[in-house]
């Protein structure tokens, strides 16, 4: 089976196709705010050097949040419009599970952090000490503060969070925090489209007219729209 992946969710663009377990071509790098100019002709790229028509994928995975809003929204409104055009069926997957994709078995939690704005972060906990990696808390939006006093031991940050919020960590942690350097922190086409394929196989995908981006938080105008 073959399918694609999109990740919106952060000023990264992020493709990649899959077909089982092979990757066929991947895409990635620092798009900013240009994500509603840049995203179709990109996809078209991927598909170009993977010999691939639209048609010939079995999918379409989506990093559905949390994140940026602009960037969520962008991506699965796209998404929604190649799946009902082409007939493909949507997959969502859970940006922060996208980032802890690809790391190796450690006996300390992963928790990735994406800035989300007014001094806080998107972050999850996730133990991968047998191999495997399993979320073990819910999805959070909160303060650096609130987040040490939810996981006080020994752990592993990463994302694109660090950049912002790396040397606060450290001080409120000390010893007990490390910190994945480089390319780990980026998020990953490929690892949506890996997610999304095992979510395929078992059926699990969206319904086009519901699915809708996991926020976890209002947006800006929503609370403007509330407040009126």
């Amino acid at each position: 089976m073959k399918i694609l992946g999109i990740d919106t969710a952060t000023p990264f663009l992020a493709l990649g196709i899959v077909e089982d377990d092979k990757v066929l071509s991947e895409l990635r790098f620092n798009a900013g705010q240009t994500h509603a100019q840049i995203l179709l002709p990109s996809i078209d790229k991927v598909l170009n050097e993977a010999s691939l028509k639209l048609g010939e994928l079995d999918g379409i995975a989506i990093s559905i949040g949390p994140g940026s809003f602009t960037g969520l929204r962008i991506g699965l409104a796209t998404t929604k419009g190649l799946c009902f055009t082409s007939g493909k069926p949507l997959i969502s997957v859970p940006t922060l599970d996208g980032l802890v994709y690809f790391q190796s078995s450690s006996s300390y939690p992963l928790v990735p952090i994406l800035d989300a704005k007014k001094n806080e972060v998107y972050s999850a906990v996730y133990d991968s000490r047998d191999g495997g990696i399993k979320r073990v808390s819910d999805y959070w939006v909160t303060s650096i503060e609130k987040l040490v006093a939810k996981i006080p031991e020994e752990v592993i940050f990463l994302g694109l969070g660090l950049e912002v919020f790396k040397e606060n960590l450290s001080k409120l942690y000390g010893e007990k925090a490390h910190f994945l350097e480089g390319e780990k922190n980026l998020p990953s086409g490929t690892a949506i489209a890996s997610l999304g394929l095992e979510k395929l196989k078992l059926s699990e995908f969206e319904d086009l007219d519901k699915v809708e981006p996991l926020y976890l938080r209002s947006s800006e105008q929503e609370l403007k729209f509330k407040n009126v």
